[in-house]
């Protein structure tokens, strides 16, 4: 069987369906320009921005709540894509600030059971909307 893989990209991504611009404006990410994910063979690339939680709260109070959104959404596309946190084999991590680096590693890890990915962690970085973290990661699986 030829090994084939799924790429996600995400922020802290709550519901996927709309974005909460930092003045409380919802805007339909059909108006923006982009898709919240794009499958290209057998990869499929995911990514949104909504700084709030389905229950309202602002994931941007910390870096381990952001963190765990972000590892969260990630979590939820490779479950409806049939993939597990077993199955990424690389990510790369883009932190505001480097001296975060130790929160988001604690929330990060808490997500491998088995063996940690391949990974990068870049630091100093603007990220867009005002978050602290984002994620990108690779997936693969024989056969998928």
């Amino acid at each position: 069987m030829k090994p084939y893989s799924l790429t996600l990209l995400t922020l802290a991504t709550a519901g996927g369906f709309a974005l909460a611009a930092l003045a409380q404006k919802s805007i339909p990410l059909n108006k923006l320009p982009f898709s919240p994910s794009r499958k290209a063979g057998s990869t499929l690339y995911v990514s949104g921005q909504v700084p709030r939680t389905a229950d309202g709260t602002d994931v941007r109070a910390s870096v381990e709540a952001e963190t765990r959104q972000v590892m969260d959404n990630i979590g939820r596309i490779l479950k409806e894509q049939g993939y597990t946190f077993d199955d990424v084999v690389n990510a790369t991590v883009y932190l505001k600030d480097i001296q975060n680096y130790p929160e988001m590693n604690a929330v990060y890890a808490s997500y491998f059971k088995n063996a940690f990915p391949a990974r990068a962690t870049v630091g100093g970085v603007d990220i867009i909307f005002g978050f602290k973290v984002e994620i990108s990661c690779v997936a693969s699986k024989e056969g998928k």
